[in-house]
């Protein structure tokens, strides 16, 4: 899909994200910050959701970021390897040598105070004739948000800093040299408790018509100067 600056990007569908890039992911040398799910880390490996680990299944080489030193140690204890404790406005810093097909960034940007040192440090990750950037952040315009808003029960994420519409993360990632080839709607992970069931049982029908609803998008990028980023499509 082309786009330019004067166009948007739609978009296109509602998806489980893990089934996603379980795609995009598979059989490619994949880069993850902010791999390991702070807080939340315990409860996703217990209940066998880490996207890490989900990756981990699908990719021919996974290596990863997070800032969380306690975290990646559990990880590590629990049989994960190449994990790198460094910060993703720090990238210059990192301690890999190494290029990716698939750089992702699946729930990192709305915790991040300078986006563009994230975006700028990226590029020296990605492979320069197939390297594809992934990012997964929630979606300003959620609808399960607004709800929460007009009910006065919304609260969040304490590490949460900003949000992005389909249309500003597209601007963002166009401002920072990168080509915007697909954004879609999604779900985190499948709903595990009753609430959630309800919830996802009343809301899936509609975010199916239109996703640009869903509470969070999926982005996938390639650098505006790779050979041939014009005519390729993924």
């Amino acid at each position: 899909m082309e786009t330019s600056n004067n166009s948007h990007v739609p978009v296109e569908h509602f998806l489980s994200r893990s089934d996603f890039l379980r795609d995009i992911c598979r059989g490619k040398r994949v880069l993850h910050l902010g791999c390991s799910s702070g807080q939340f880390l315990q409860d996703r490996l217990d209940r066998g959701s880490l996207l890490y680990a989900i990756l981990q299944e699908e990719a021919s080489g996974l290596y990863g970021m997070d800032p969380d030193g306690a975290s990646l140690a559990v990880m590590r204890n629990v049989g994960f390897n190449h994990l790198y404790e460094d910060n993703a406005e720090h990238l210059n810093k990192l301690n890999i040598d190494e290029t990716f097909d698939i750089v992702l960034a699946g729930d990192l940007l709305e915790h991040g105070t300078r986006p563009d040192a994230m975006l700028d440090g990226i590029k020296r990750f990605m492979n320069l004739t197939s390297g594809r950037f992934v990012v997964s952040p929630p979606n300003a315009f959620g609808l399960h948000f607004q709800i929460r808003r007009w009910t006065a029960t919304y609260s969040e994420h304490p590490e949460h800093v900003c949000f992005f519409s389909p249309e500003t993360l597209q601007h963002l990632l166009e401002q920072h040299g990168y080509i915007v080839r697909e954004m879609q709607g999604c779900y985190t992970e499948p709903p595990h408790n009753w609430k959630q069931r309800i919830e996802f049982a009343v809301g899936t029908p509609l975010f199916k018509v239109a996703p640009v609803l869903a509470g969070r998008l999926i982005a996938v990028a390639v650098l505006a100067h790779h050979p041939g980023e014009v005519s390729r499509a993924f």
